[in-house]
């Protein structure tokens, strides 16, 4: 049976590229993909040239070509990583640590329940710190992803959730507020404390995973 040469290889990732495929892990399944199949249509008919077989496989992924699987994979790691989020601030309820959690929302009730000009300044000033820290690790993650050679779709799923703490204080973002009632209190003390244990589960846990993750796919396509 006929196999794909070394140069034809070559050519199937010169292929996904001219497709618009830019991340290296999603070509290297699709060129692998693609070249069973072409192999597979050489077994049935020997005649059917390399270019042929490849536009013919490239035609079943229908009218938006390879969109529909790189989609498909970048969602799949989405779910995957806020599954982990959710799993890890579940966690911080959780004997021992709902103590800690509790002690968070406790001071927070406290520091919002009495407001004042030095609060309000402390808390702005907490606010720009974390929007700035989150700005720059974000302007790092993108530097290297710069310097790779070859650029992973893990990569960028990572560099997304730098900018997920930004995002959170424009939408989630607390104030302190004079004569507040209960009610107001309470909502701003949850939504502020869900917001603080995010971020330390963001920072803490998942982006040293997805760093380890991009570590081990990058050596796992290191012999590609």
């Amino acid at each position: 049976m006929k196999q794909l040469t070394t140069q034809q290889i070559d050519q199937l990732f010169e292929f996904t590229k001219k497709h618009l495929v830019e991340h290296y892990d999603v070509q290297v399944e699709l060129v692998d993909h693609l070249a069973n199949a072409i192999e597979a249509q050489w077994k049935e008919n020997p005649a059917i040239s390399f270019e042929d077989a490849l536009n013919k496989e490239y035609k079943s992924f229908g009218v938006f070509g390879f969109s529909g699987l790189v989609e498909q994979k970048q969602a799949a790691l989405e779910r995957h990583y806020w599954k982990l989020i959710k799993h890890e601030l579940i966690d911080f309820v959780s004997i021992p640590k709902v103590i800690l959690t509790g002690m968070l929302f406790y001071v927070l009730f406290q520091f919002f329940k009495n407001p004042t000009e030095q609060k309000e300044i402390i808390w702005f000033g907490l606010k720009i710190t974390l929007l700035v820290f989150t700005f720059v690790m974000w302007i790092y993650q993108t530097r290297q992803l710069k310097k790779t050679k070859n650029k992973f779709l893990l990569q960028s799923l990572s560099n997304q959730f730098y900018s997920i703490p930004v995002t959170m204080i424009v939408f989630f973002s607390s104030n302190i507020h004079l004569n507040a009632s209960t009610a107001r209190l309470l909502f701003e003390t949850t939504t502020t404390a869900l917001y603080i244990l995010f971020c330390v589960v963001l920072f803490t846990k998942v982006i040293p995973l997805l760093r380890n993750e991009i570590t081990q796919t990058e050596q796992k396509f290191q012999i590609v």
